[in-house]
């Protein structure tokens, strides 16, 4: 009864919703820098990704002189392993109508809770003593002179105009849609703010609405550059041993790595799906964010 059971849990057709799901749960991760190895085997506790200075721009009509170049070495220790494990016994697979009802019932707020922990511990790092910079702005009062002046901050601090994102609560997005000069279609070129409800890039920043930003410090959101924050993964080791099936995945948008695994236990008659994260994190350049807090 065992073989025939095990048709409810297909690892593949599994995996392929995670990766649905883990491409709208990440989206943090598509605003820092990375540093996701591919080998599996590759050794140490750390990984080490790098950080580009500025560059200026020179008059090159009196030849092609070189000028020098930095970037900054940021080690991350790769010291979390997160994820989740399930299991279902026999009875509860063999009562299954198909395996969407794993997805729709346990795999959606299982892949929520592990991004939300990663994303807790990346936003964990925005503290007055690794950004000094910050905007202070209840959400009443925020809109998008506030992102303009932002961009000047960064831009003063040598971070490149490509590629900044500010990150905001709910509170604080709503209120700038309120904004007179978004709101005024034939001023900001799209209907989308009020149509859809989405704003795009304001003042070079693009927008994103997170509800679970950390708190602490009177934390409402931040402005930022990618170099901003690190994050580092790697892929996970794949067990030596038989009985257990398999699968590498790489999340598409982010290219964070992750692995899947599905095994039995015929001693407690259970299913066992598990998915488990490598991953490190690790604050960036300093001069690439902008605290916003509310007092």
């Amino acid at each position: 009864m065992a073989n025939a059971l095990s048709s409810g849990v297909y690892l593949e057709a599994v995996s392929e919703q995670m990766l649905d799901l883990l491409s709208s749960n990440f989206f943090a991760f598509s605003l820092v820098s990375r540093n996701f190895s591919t080998e599996v085997r590759e050794r140490g506790d750390r990984t080490v990704t790098r950080v580009p200075s500025s560059v200026t721009v020179k008059d090159l009509s009196t030849g092609y002189s070189a000028s020098d170049v930095t970037s900054t070495a940021i080690e991350i220790e790769l010291n979390k392993f997160k994820g989740f494990s399930m299991a279902f016994t026999d009875f509860e697979i063999s009562k299954l109508k198909s395996p969407t009802i794993l997805e729709r019932t346990f795999l959606r707020p299982a892949i929520d809770a592990t991004a939300k922990a990663v994303a807790d511990d990346l936003l964990g790092l925005i503290t007055p003593a690794a950004f000094s910079a910050s905007q202070v702005r209840t959400a009443a009062n925020f809109d998008s002179d506030d992102l303009a002046s932002a961009a000047s901050t960064l831009t003063t601090n040598g971070c490149p105009r490509s590629l900044r994102t500010v990150m905001l609560n709910p509170s604080y997005t709503a209120s700038l849609s309120k904004d007179g000069g978004i709101i005024d279609a034939s001023a900001y070129g799209t209907a989308q703010p009020i149509q859809e409800g989405e704003l795009s890039t304001i003042h070079g920043f693009g927008v994103a609405e997170y509800q679970d930003i950390p708190t602490g410090n009177n934390l409402q959101g931040f402005y930022c550059h990618p170099s901003a924050l690190c994050i580092a993964a790697r892929q996970i080791a794949r067990p030596l041993y038989g009985n257990t099936e398999v699968i590498d995945n790489i999340e598409p948008r982010t290219g964070l790595p992750f692995q899947t695994r599905k095994f039995y236990n015929p001693t407690l008659g259970k299913w066992f799906l598990t998915v488990g994260i490598l991953y490190g994190c690790s604050v960036g350049n300093q001069n690439a964010l902008i605290r916003i807090t509310d007092q």
